[in-house]
C-alpha cells in the first residue's frame, strides 16, 4: 500500500493534539526547516465571552517543544484570565480586563530557543467578565473498553439556560445535552480528543463556546492482573511543516504487548509514514490544516487518536487557520450568536477571502469576515471545505461540520440513514490496490425527486480516496431505477458502479489502484446520491475487512425490506425489515422504553409504546471484535389494535418489525413517503422510506 495517508475527510473537531505532551523525538532534524513561530496575534477576545481557546503554532521543532512567556525588559504579561499550558501551547479562559497586549512567548524544542510578540485585543461589553459560556474544569478520566463510564455533568462557565453538544467522543460513550453527563460504555481504545460544546441561551449573554477535552480509553484487558494493560499513544501533539520543506516527525507509544504496527490517515500529499518504526518524512505540496487519524497496533488490540497539522505555504509565510474547533449547530436553531461565530486565518499577505463548499443547508460564511450564520434546517455531519485565500496563497481545512437534534447531545444522537453491507479493502502496492462495496440507503425516491443519473453525480470516498460517476456516465434501460458505469478500457484505476433507486442498493468498486489509507483502525465514508449525502465512520480490520453492525462507530439506521397494506381501519398492517447499528446502544427488558411511530409528514399514522413487552436480553462479546452484543424480542401482545412485535440482534444489526391491527386509511394513494420511528430507550431511531401502491392498498419498496 502506498506509505503516505492523506485525508479522512471526517473529524469534526477532532484532533487538536491539547493538553498534553509532544513527541519524544523526530526521525529527522538537518533538513526540515527553520524553526519558528507562525503566530502574530489572535482573534479579538471579550470579557463577556465565550471562553477563549487559542494555540501556539510553531513549524519544524526538532524535538518536543515547551513554551513560556517571556516577562523581561517590559513585556507585557497574559491578559489577565487567560492561562497557558507549557506543554502544548494551548491558551485558554476568560480574559476579565479589556485592552491590548504584545505578549511575548518563548518555545523551547531541546536544541534551539525562538522567542515572538503575539497580539490580544480584548473589547469590554457590559464591562468586566460574567462567565461567558465554556468549562470550567476541561478534565475527563481515563476509561476502558467493555467497562460502564460516568463523568458527572460537565462544569459550566456561563449563565444559562444551556444546551450541550459533543462529537469525537469516544465510541461507546453519550453526551446528555441537557445536564453535560457523559455515560456509556466504551467500545474502542485510543485517546479522543472530544470537541464539547456549550450553547448560552438568554435571559443572559447568548454565546456559545467549545472546548477540545481528551479522553484516554484503554484496551479491553482479559489477562490477570486486570486493568494493567495501558497501551495508549505518547504522540499528542504533531510537528507543522511548510511546503517545499522537509519535514520530520515521530509518532510514539507506550504500553505495548508486543511489536507496534503504525498507521495513518489524512497527512498532508508529500509525507509517508514507516508503518514499523512510526517516522513521518517527506516534503509537503499542499497547504493548509489536515486533520490525521493515527492508529497502533501491538498484535493484542488496537488504539486510535486524532491530531491535526499545520503546513504553510511556503517557508516564508506564516499564513494558517486560526481553527481549534467549531461549535456544533442545533437543528432550526439560528447559528448567530454574539459574538460572531468566525473561521479565520492569519498570517497573510493580504486582505483575505473566505469560501466554504459543503455547509449544510440553511448556513452561509462570510467571504469578508469568516463569519458563519443562519439556521440549519437537518441534522447531519456535512463534509465542508473552508478555503483561505490572500490573492497569492491559498490554504485549505477540510472538516466535518456537525448539526445536532434542537436538543443537543453527541453525534451518536445523528442517525444516518445508510447501510454499508460490505466492504473491504486490499492494500500491498501502489498500483494494485481496491475498494469494493455495497450499500443500502433511504431517501426520497418519489417521482420527480429520486436520484436522476442525466443530472445528479455519484460519488464515494474512502479516507481520500475517491471514486465519482458524473451526470449521464450511469446509463441504463430506466436510468433512473437502475443504472451502471464502468471506466473506460485501459483507464487506471478500473472503476465500476452500480446505482438501483428501484432496490435502494448501490455498489462500486475501484481497482488498480493507489489507496493511501491504512489499516487496521477508522476510516470515514461518505456517499453522495444527487442531493442525499451520508457519512458514517467504519472501522477495518488489519486486513481491510469490514463486519457490520458491530464494526460500526456511527449510527446507522434504514428500512431494508417491507410491506404496507391497507385494507381498512382496523385491519391494515405493516411488516418491514430494518438494519440498526448504534455503538450506544443499551437495553433492559422493561425499564427501557419501547415505542413505534409511522408518520406521514405531520400526520401521525401510528403511535404505540410497547415498553411492558419488552423481553429479557441475550448479551454476549463478539469473538471477532471484542465487542459486547445483546439480543431480544418482545412479549407477545394481547392488544386488540395497533399490535406489535420487535425482534432485534445488534450483532447483525438486524431488526424485525410487524404490526397489526391499525388503521392506515391516511396513507397517500400511489406513492407514499413515510417515516419510521423506533424508539429504544433514550434513543430515538428514524428514517424516511417511499412505499409504492403495486395494487389498490397494497405498497412495497419496488418502484412501479
Amino acid at each position: 500500500m502506498g506509505a503516505s495517508a492523506l485525508r479522512v475527510a471526517c473529524l469534526f473537531v477532532v484532533g487538536l493534539g491539547l493538553f498534553a505532551s509532544p513527541v519524544l523525538g523526530q526521525a529527522c532534524t538537518a533538513s526540515n526547516g527553520v524553526f519558528r513561530f507562525l503566530n502574530d496575534q489572535f482573534p479579538a477576545l471579550s470579557t463577556n465571552g465565550p471562553v477563549f481557546v487559542g494555540q501556539l503554532v510553531v513549524a519544524n521543532a526538532d524535538g518536543p517543544v515547551t513554551f513560556s512567556v517571556d516577562l523581561g525588559g517590559g513585556n507585557d504579561p497574559l491578559p489577565p484570565g487567560l492561562i497557558l499550558d507549557a506543554d502544548s501551547g494551548l491558551i485558554t479562559g476568560l480574559a476579565t480586563q479589556s485592552g491590548n497586549s504584545d505578549v511575548v512567548f518563548v518555545a523551547n524544542d531541546t536544541t534551539q530557543q525562538i522567542s515572538h510578540a503575539v497580539t490580544f485585543s480584548v473589547s469590554s461589553s457590559g464591562g468586566g467578565g460574567n462567565g461567558g459560556s465554556g468549562l470550567d474544569n476541561p478534565v475527563l478520566p481515563d476509561g476502558r473498553v467493555g467497562v460502564a463510564y460516568s463523568h458527572a455533568p460537565l462544569e459550566l462557565s456561563g449563565d444559562g439556560p444551556t444546551i450541550f453538544g459533543g462529537s469525537d467522543l469516544p465510541p461507546g460513550l453519550a453526551l446528555n445535552g441537557a445536564t453535560g453527563q457523559i455515560t456509556g460504555t466504551p467500545t474502542s481504545a485510543g485517546t479522543f480528543f472530544a470537541s464539547l460544546t456549550v450553547h448560552d441561551f438568554l435571559p443572559g449573554e447568548e454565546n456559545v463556546g467549545t472546548s477540545v477535552v481528551p479522553i484516554t480509553i484503554h484496551p479491553l484487558d482479559t489477562v490477570a492482573p486486570l486493568d494493567d494493560y495501558d497501551f495508549e499513544f505518547v504522540t499528542q501533539f504533531l510537528n507543522n511543516g511548510e511546503v517545499g520543506t522537509s519535514f520530520c516527525d515521530q509518532f510514539d507509544v507506550q504500553g505495548e504487548a508486543g511489536t507496534v504496527a503504525f498507521g495513518a490517515s489524512g497527512l498532508p500529499a508529500g509525507l509517508s509514514l514507516e508503518p514499523t518504526t512510526g517516522a513521518v518524512t517527506g516534503t509537503p505540496t499542499d497547504a493548509g490544516t489536515f486533520l490525521v487519524t493515527l492508529t497502533a497496533n501491538d498484535g493484542t488490540g488496537t488504539i486510535t487518536t486524532n491530531l491535526s497539522m499545520v503546513i504553510a505555504p511556503d517557508a516564508t509565510s506564516d499564513f494558517h487557520w486560526n481553527f481549534l474547533g467549531l461549535p456544533a449547530a442545533l437543528e432550526d436553531m439560528p447559528y448567530d450568536r454574539q459574538p460572531p461565530i468566525v473561521l479565520t486565518a492569519e498570517g497573510a499577505g493580504g486582505s483575505i477571502s473566505y469560501s466554504a463548499v459543503g455547509l449544510p443547508a440553511g448556513l452561509t460564511y462570510d467571504a469578508n469576515s469568516g463569519e458563519i450564520s443562519g439556521t440549519p434546517t437537518r441534522q447531519g455531519e456535512y463534509p465542508v471545505t473552508f478555503t483561505a485565500s490572500d490573492g497569492v496563497e491559498t490554504i485549505a481545512l477540510d472538516l466535518t461540520f456537525i448539526v445536532l437534534p434542537a436538543t443537543g447531545g453527541d453525534v451518536s444522537r445523528i442517525v444516518v440513514n445508510f447501510w454499508v453491507a460490505r466492504a473491504s479493502l486490499k492494500l500491498g502496492t501502489d498500483g494494485g490496490e481496491s475498494w469494493r462495496v455495497s450499500a443500502l440507503y433511504n431517501a426520497d425516491r418519489r417521482t420527480g425527486i429520486r436520484f436522476d443519473p442525466a443530472t445528479d453525480i455519484f460519488r464515494a470516498t474512502v479516507g481520500s480516496h475517491v471514486l465519482q460517476v458524473d451526470p449521464g456516465e450511469c446509463t441504463g434501460t430506466v436510468p433512473d431505477q437502475a443504472c451502471s458505469f464502468k471506466s473506460p478500457s485501459g483507464a487506471i484505476p478500473v472503476e465500476t458502479a452500480r446505482l438501483t433507486p428501484d432496490r435502494q442498493t448501490l455498489a462500486w468498486s475501484t481497482g488498480s489502484a493507489s489507496i493511501a489509507e491504512t489499516v487496521p483502525g477508522p476510516l470515514w465514508q461518505t456517499v453522495t446520491l444527487g442531493d442525499d449525502t451520508w457519512s458514517l465512520l467504519l472501522r477495518f480490520d488489519p486486513k481491510g475487512g469490514f463486519r457490520p453492525a458491530l464494526a460500526y462507530e456511527r449510527t446507522a439506521f434504514v428500512l431494508s425490506k417491507g410491506a404496507v397494506a391497507v385494507t381498512g381501519p382496523g385491519l391494515d398492517s405493516a411488516k418491514v425489515s430494518l438494519l440498526l447499528a448504534d455503538p450506544n446502544f443499551a437495553y433492559e427488558a422493561g425499564v427501557s422504553t419501547l415505542r413505534v411511530r409511522i408518520l406521514d409528514g405531520a400526520t401521525v399514522l401510528l403511535d404505540r409504546d410497547f415498553t411492558a413487552l419488552g423481553g429479557i436480553p441475550k448479551t454476549g462479546i463478539d469473538s471477532r471484535t471484542g465487542k459486547p452484543w445483546v439480543s431480544f424480542k418482545t412479549l407477545p401482545d394481547t392488544a386488540t389494535t395497533d399490535r406489535v412485535a420487535l425482534a432485534y440482534s445488534s450483532s447483525k444489526g438486524a431488526m424485525k418489525l410487524k404490526l397489526s391491527n391499525l388503521d392506515l386509511a391516511a396513507v397517500p394513494d400511489g406513492e407514499a413517503h413515510l417515516a419510521f420511528e423506533v424508539t429504544v430507550g433514550d434513543r430515538v431511531y428514524t428514517t424516511n422510506v417511499t412505499f409504492f401502491e403495486t395494487s389498490e392498498g397494497k405498497y412495497g419498496l419496488a418502484i412501479p
